[in-house]
Order: structure tokens, then C-alpha cells, then sequence
């Protein structure tokens, strides 16, 4: 017997140059890519950011969010704009927005005791703010609408 055949006298082939093995890796490699790439795409970043109007900043909570009904509602604008906030249709008035902020451009409304809005309702609730421009008078106020909910 010779250092190429088998002990049933066949000649010895390598495993990988068997019928069918090297289809299988193939194959296999193939999958493993396919399921690489399908995992990368799903988990490429989240939400992409929303896009919001020149002078808008960040608007709390984020559209679509699940928030405390006492939570505060609000944005943050560049340094220059005056803001009006409308929470559920009710406007609320420029005295209940939080001290202190204001002058760093955020604007915010926690409801409470004694105040426009005592709580938030329970469920879908939407915001919308007009921004009114108070250093450059050539800018266009502007609007923005979102949508969170409420537990």
C-alpha cells in the first residue's frame, strides 16, 4: 500500500478536494458575509436626527418620545429669538416658562399646581412653538410641531 491510496486500496483524495466540500464552503462563506451585512445595516445608528428649523437647537422631549405627564416641554434656541409655546392647543403664558434659562435660549414649561396646565393628559400629546426673531428683524419667525406621549 502506498502513501496515496487507502487501506481499501482507493486512491487517498484530500478532504477539501472531496465532491461537494468545497461547494459547502463556498456556500458557507457566502451566508457569513450575508448575515454580516445584513447586521451591520440594522444596527447602523438609530433615529437619524430630526431636522429642525434654522434657530432651533433641540425641542424636549424629542418627537415620538414616552414622557412622565409632569414633564417639562420646551426648546432650545439660538441666542435672539422670543418664543411663543402652545402645549395641547392651550398657549402658555411667557411668565410660566422657567426663570433662568430663558436668557441662554431655552425655554421650557413644567406643568404643575396653579399653572395653564396642571399635568400632561395621559396619551398622545403635541407641542408647537413660533419663534419670533428679536435681534436680526430680517429673519422669518418660524414654526415647529411635534408629538410625544404621555403615561
Amino acid at each position: 500500500m502506498s502513501r496515496d491510496e487507502s487501506a481499501d486500496g482507493q486512491p487517498h483524495v484530500p478532504w477539501a478536494l472531496r465532491k461537494g466540500v468545497s461547494t459547502a464552503i463556498t456556500l458557507g462563506a457566502l451566508v457569513a458575509a450575508a448575515v454580516v451585512v445584513l447586521a451591520v445595516w440594522l444596527t447602523r445608528g438609530g433615529e437619524p436626527a430630526p431636522a429642525y428649523p434654522s434657530g432651533l437647537q433641540a425641542v424636549t422631549p424629542v418627537p415620538g418620545a414616552q414622557v412622565p405627564h409632569q414633564s417639562p416641554i420646551g426648546a432650545r434656541l439660538e441666542p435672539g429669538w422670543k418664543l411663543t409655546l402652545v402645549i395641547n392647543g392651550t398657549t402658555v403664558p411667557a411668565s410660566e416658562l422657567d426663570a433662568g434659562t430663558i436668557q441662554l435660549g431655552e425655554h421650557f414649561f413644567s406643568p404643575g399646581d396653579g399653572k395653564v396646565i396642571e399635568k400632561l393628559r395621559t396619551g398622545r400629546s403635541c407641542a408647537r412653538l413660533v419663534a419670533t426673531p428679536t435681534i436680526d428683524i430680517e429673519a422669518a419667525d418660524f414654526t415647529y410641531e411635534w408629538c410625544f406621549t404621555t403615561f
